[in-house]
């Protein structure tokens, strides 16, 4: 009797320290040290790539915004800088994995290293890049796959892709709180444009107006999702 006694009180002791043990360990995206101890302040950059060179482009007035800390006028440089490498007119027509695909790897990479010099780490699309794939390792292709490419239940995957997109605004903190209890997409005035922001919070290579037929100048996240695309089809990691 004594025994089952024993072996009872056994299990409920290795039940209530065991959920204990778990509930204290943090979720494998908010638990991440996106910092990466690393000081990106010395990250050498080349501003002359052939790449850039062929479009005209010159990323000194980027580099020069980045190093005085004025990050809006950054993040709009950015933009204009993609646009122009990628011979585009209009930011509405980027933000397809198509146009993406135009980008030239020697110019997405001094642009994100430029973000990671003078943020030391805190900025770029490498480290969006890095938060998003903390969250599932295959994010990128779930968020950006065709219609086609979804196995399973259609609503099932939808789903997935929503609570994934989710997260991702979440952790960089694009999401901006409803009157209504909901939230969505915050609209360009009012990102945080400041070395204070949130890990990942910028660049968002969105015009500084919003994009395009969104309502309240809500900025647009598959910009810069298909950014980071091209960011892994060019092999840039951090």
């Amino acid at each position: 009797m004594w025994i089952l006694i024993l072996i009872v009180l056994a299990v409920v002791v290795y039940f209530v320290v065991s959920q204990a043990s778990s509930s204290n360990q943090p979720s494998k995206a908010s638990s991440q040290n996106y910092t990466n101890q690393v000081d990106y302040s010395n990250l050498e950059v080349s501003l002359d790539t052939s790449a850039s060179n062929s479009y005209g482009c010159d990323y000194r007035r980027l580099r020069d915004l980045l190093a005085e800390g004025k990050w809006r006028e950054a993040d709009e440089e950015t933009n204009n800088m993609i646009l122009r490498v990628t011979n585009y007119n209009s930011v509405e027509d980027f933000a397809t994995p198509i146009t993406a695909k135009h980008t030239p790897c020697e110019d997405i990479c001094t642009i994100d290293r430029l973000w990671l010099k003078y943020s030391n780490g805190r900025f770029g699309l490498s480290v969006q890049r890095r938060i998003l794939l903390g969250i599932r390792e295959d994010a990128i292709f779930i968020l950006l796959r065709l219609p086609s490419e979804r196995k399973g239940n259609y609503y099932e995957e939808m789903k997935k892709e929503m609570e994934l997109e989710s997260n991702f605004n979440n952790l960089i903190e694009w999401y901006a709180p409803y009157d209504d209890g909901s939230s969505g997409l915050k609209s360009y005035n009012d990102i945080t444009f400041s070395i204070q922001a949130p890990y990942g919070h910028l660049p968002t290579a969105n015009p500084a107006g919003g994009y395009p037929g969104l309502r309240e100048n809500k900025i647009n996240n598959l910009i810069v999702l298909n950014l980071l695309k091209r960011l892994s089809d060019c092999g840039i990691a951090l």
